[in-house]
């Protein structure tokens, strides 16, 4: 189940409804999952600056990270594109300005649905 966060400026509801929709859609078909199993949140960022400039919506880095059971790089690598092409397409950021981590989440190294996973 991979749990995903994206930290970008703030956007209109109806924008960051698409951002998650397609980041769920995009990122189950990457690994292969049902897209039930995505979970997806957008964090507003009060401000971003990128040296000492602020940016503005067109010119932000949004930061998205990921967090998942243990995959072969393939795959990460396939679900951090697919989550990189969908913030690209709704933010109208260029993908290169989108910076992507995925986090293994170890067995016995996080707790959720009332007991470790």
């Amino acid at each position: 189940m991979p749990i995903v966060t994206v930290t970008a400026l703030p956007a209109d509801e109806p924008t960051v409804d698409r951002v998650l929709s397609r980041v769920v859609v995009d990122v189950a078909a990457a690994v292969g999952c049902p897209k039930g199993d995505v979970w997806v949140s957008y964090v507003p960022a009060s401000a971003q600056h990128i040296g000492e400039r602020r940016a503005t919506p067109s010119e932000q880095c949004p930061i998205v990270v990921m967090r998942g059971r243990v995959r072969d790089v393939d795959t990460v690598l396939a679900a951090l594109s697919a989550a990189a092409s969908a913030v690209e397409a709704e933010l109208g950021v260029p993908a290169e300005d989108v910076w992507l981590q995925w986090i293994d989440v170890v067995s016995g190294r996080a707790y959720a649905g009332g007991g470790p996973i």
